[in-house]
């Protein structure tokens, strides 16, 4: 009797441990949430191409976005999550190119500054190694809609501002962007690095390319 017991006993565990090995990649405790996500982000801005010449006309910036997210399971660990992002960031110009706006007028400084939103949709797996913490690899598209850009020029007693979404102005107000990063949520709390590459030329011009990039580290709220 004591054997069967034994027996009965090392079963049990033997399952235990292939379960828990078993919802690393296919938990079936998985179910939708929604959760809040604050990031900070460096903005890097490619080169400025005309003719396959290209020159690198601004600084990487900075910025900051926040929003919602939607995670729903689709198989196994595999999920889908879109979501509703706003951005505020902002790049600067070169001191060299500064030097070319105007030979008239001595410039201390030209930014660029955008406002607007994002709905990135990602696809991503995440692998859940105990009951509260899990590792996420994702990739996907993010559509933005830019609401304002301007461009701010400062310098010897002037101050001027240039609508770059008016009629005629140089920028164009929606970019896809294409999504890739990685998170980790442990219990309610999430940290990520996701790295966005530009698709679109922002430009509006047909001979001149531009295109704009990010990395941006995120913190969050799962509920």
């Amino acid at each position: 009797m004591k054997k069967l017991y034994t027996a009965i006993a090392i079963l049990a565990l033997a399952g235990t441990a292939a379960s828990a090995q078993n919802s690393v990649v296919d938990n079936p405790a998985n179910k939708s949430y929604f959760g809040l996500r604050l990031g900070g982000e460096i903005t890097c801005p490619g080169k400025i191409t005309s003719h396959g010449v290209g020159i690198s006309v601004f600084d990487n910036g900075g910025g900051v976005e926040f929003g919602g997210i939607f995670n729903a399971p689709l198989v196994a660990n595999l999920y889908l999550e879109p979501g509703l992002m706003f951005y505020y960031n902002t790049y600067s110009y070169k001191d060299d190119m500064i030097e070319e706006l105007d030979d008239d007028i001595i410039f201390d400084g030209a930014s660029i500054r955008k406002f607007g939103m994002r709905i990135p949709v990602m696809l991503g797996y995440h692998f859940d190694f105990t009951p509260t913490t899990k590792f996420s690899l994702f990739t996907g598209p993010e559509l933005e809609i830019g609401f304002t850009a301007k461009e701010h020029i400062t310098g010897h007693n002037i101050e001027l501002t240039e609508d770059l979404y008016d009629d005629g102005g140089d920028m164009n107000r929606v970019d896809l962007l294409w999504g890739i990063g990685a998170g980790f949520t442990i219990q309610q709390f999430y940290v990520g690095v996701k790295g966005s590459l530009g698709l679109l030329n922002m430009y509006n011009y047909n001979d001149i390319s531009f295109h704009e990039n990010r990395v941006t580290l995120s913190v969050g709220y799962n509920f």
